[in-house]
């Protein structure tokens, strides 16, 4: 009996000193918020919207041609852009750019990130700004980002007009470990095994890996704020596992582009075939030497291809 009583003691014991453990690595990996001190340093302007504060940037003329930029899941938002949207703005394009929920500056949500949150973020955004019309977008996209895409397509069709998608995540193949779906257990690996590994994985979405030790000082500084790792898990859960490949057919034919890096760990060459038994008149260019960001590593080449078809 006394030693069932000690083995209960130790386990209580260990498990106390797990949640310690577990609170203090936590409250390091996410020790910043953000607030408006942190939004100082941002560029262009802030919104409130239903669900919470969005930060966009408007470049170029204003009666020009509606250019819409839609990141993927990174977390450092907009900026993946920055080696492409001013050239557009110089070319007369009239360029939205904003941060999805939980990346870049806009909000943190304590809540679960779905499509319909991407969705409502980019049609309330739209209305705000009264960019809901009588012009149609190109919309530029990537990765997660051509989900929320071929979202608008489909919800308010006459707001896109061409589309192009780099390395886009619209197949909903994305499976994550099932021990993340076990309460808990989800958290500590989150915390002691993802989140420490977390910047250093996406190396391998990189050929250039120049590009890569540039980009991976904004993903620190982001990754930092409260709110990275629900973030990144949430999304996981509820967005990157679920298909828009059938949208697709919302756009008219001949108006997408699919541009993807030849090194892109994520991107299946396999799935071209997919997408063109859905939208058999899809153009598709690739980029060699590119991983998963092709807009970053050999920007010069993707904006003329890009300008080209949209022009």
């Amino acid at each position: 009996m006394r030693v069932v009583k000690l083995l209960i003691y130790a386990v209580v014991i260990v498990i106390l000193l797990l949640g310690v453990i577990y609170l203090i690595a936590n409250g390091l990996q996410e020790s910043k918020p953000l607030d408006e001190l942190a939004r100082k340093q941002a560029p262009g302007k802030f919104i409130t919207l239903s669900d919470g504060v969005t930060h966009y940037l408007k470049l170029g003329a204003e009666g020009g041609t509606p250019l819409l930029f839609i990141h993927g899941g990174g977390i450092t938002g907009l900026e993946v852009w920055q080696k492409n949207a001013s050239l557009f703005a110089e070319q007369g394009f009239n360029v939205l750019l904003y941060d999805l929920y939980g990346r870049g500056y806009s909000d943190r949500l304590v809540t679960e990130y779905t499509p319909e949150l991407f969705q409502r973020q980019l049609t309330e955004l739209l209305d705000s700004l009264h960019m809901n019309g009588p012009l149609p977008f190109h919309v530029i996209s990537m990765s997660m980002g051509s989900m929320v895409a071929l979202d608008l397509a489909a919800v308010k069709p006459e707001l896109v007009d061409r589309l192009i998608m780099i390395d886009p995540a619209i197949t909903g193949d994305y499976r994550s470990n099932p021990l993340l779906t076990i309460p808990v257990l989800s958290d500590l690996l989150m915390t002691f095994y993802w989140q420490p590994r977390s910047i250093e994985n996406q190396r391998k979405e990189f050929f250039n890996q120049q590009v890569f030790e540039s980009y991976s000082k904004r993903l620190k500084y982001f990754s930092d704020f409260k709110g990275y790792k629900h973030v990144n898990y949430s999304t996981w859960m509820h967005t990157l596992n679920q298909s828009k490949l059938a949208k697709l057919e919302q756009i008219p034919s001949g108006n997408v582009l699919l541009i993807y890096g030849n090194r892109d760990p994520y991107f299946p060459i396999g799935n071209i075939q997919i997408f063109q038994q859905v939208y058999p008149s899809l153009q598709v260019v690739e980029i060699y030497d590119a991983g998963h960001m092709p807009h970053l590593e050999r920007p010069n080449e993707l904006n003329m291809i890009m300008l080209d078809f949209l022009l």
